[in-house]
């Protein structure tokens, strides 16, 4: 297993702090300094530096927090800081769920600062339309064992008296999970979530975020990744909004739900390198044949002139 380091920055009376593991180009996972690196694998681990930093959703609330520490612009400026912390002028940009949105407001922002993003189990719309999309997708499936499963979790919720952000979300598990049995509780393990902050950041932030102008914005390659299991998120209704992105490209994972690269980590690694290594290499191969492109027509212009300097010299002749 590789070494992993931590770091911290100091932002508005949060500690925000960020594990470091692996070698390779950066790559930044928005979210947790703790959930984050759980899901990754060691073998991406080590061919990329990935860098999983707090957003302030992930720091313990105290009575210094307030509601106005939590808004997009913060949050990106919080972003670049960590960015400017590492010393590395252009990052690979993650975001998972809920972290996609910034990912994107970052790519926004700091369009020379993100020469890749990578977007995982993404919805396309958000507030009470992603609730209702998702409810219907889920009911209208056929998956009577999965269903059961989600009454079960469901009921247990309720019974149990802890209606915590971490205890709501690990009821949803047969609607997350490609398994409908997965238990979740360990990746949640000795992690807080800022009670001030969830309630904004899954609540009111991006409730009507406009991502057909976000894609507009965007200018680097945009890699999205999908779990055919994802009950949060029904991958038909990113369709409409393709059109708007640059440079997307869309992974479907058949045996994942709301993490793929937990779920099918051999899977995901290779298809996010292979894209990765198309990109990198591909643009340095464009950007030869470009060079030799023009190079090539500079000759030719300095051949045709040529010829015709010595056409009009011997007709002067």
């Amino acid at each position: 297993m590789l070494t992993q380091k931590i770091i911290e920055l100091n932002r508005d009376n949060f500690c925000l702090k960020a594990s470091v593991n692996g070698n390779g180009p950066v790559a930044i996972v928005i979210g947790s300094h703790k959930y984050y690196p759980r899901t990754f694998s060691e073998n991406l681990k080590s061919k990329l530096q990935l860098v999983c930093a707090d957003t302030k959703g992930f720091v313990p609330a105290s009575e210094n927090h307030m509601e106005s520490d939590f808004t997009v612009d913060k949050l990106v400026q919080d972003i670049e800081a960590i960015r400017a912390s590492l010393s590395a002028d252009k990052i690979i940009l993650i975001g998972h769920s809920i972290h996609a949105f910034m990912a994107m407001e970052y790519a926004r922002a700091f369009l020379d600062r993100v020469s890749h993003l990578v977007l995982i189990a993404s919805s396309p719309i958000t507030g009470p339309e992603i609730y209702k999309e998702a409810d219907r997708y889920f009911e209208e499936s056929v998956c009577p064992e999965r269903k059961a499963a989600f009454a079960t979790s469901m009921q247990r919720f309720n019974e149990s008296g802890d209606q915590s952000f971490v205890a709501r979300l690990l009821s949803f598990g047969p609607r997350i999970w490609y398994d409908e049995n997965f238990d979740a509780s360990k990746l949640w393990e000795g992690i807080e979530v800022n009670s001030v902050g969830a309630r904004i950041i899954w609540g009111s932030m991006f409730a009507d975020y406009d991502l057909a102008q976000a894609l507009k914005a965007i200018k680097c390659p945009i890699f999205l990744a999908l779990g055919r299991y994802d009950y949060f998120n029904p991958l038909h209704l990113w369709g409409k909004y393709r059109e708007h992105a640059l440079d997307l490209t869309v992974r479907i994972f058949e045996k994942s739900g709301h993490t793929p690269q937990l779920e099918e980590p051999d899977n995901f690694d290779e298809e996010l390198m292979r894209w990765l290594d198309n990109k990198i290499n591909g643009n340095l191969w464009k950007h030869f044949i470009l060079i030799f492109m023009t190079n090539h027509a500079k000759g030719l212009s300095r051949l045709v002139f040529t010829s015709l300097k010595k056409q009009t010299a011997y007709c002067r002749q």
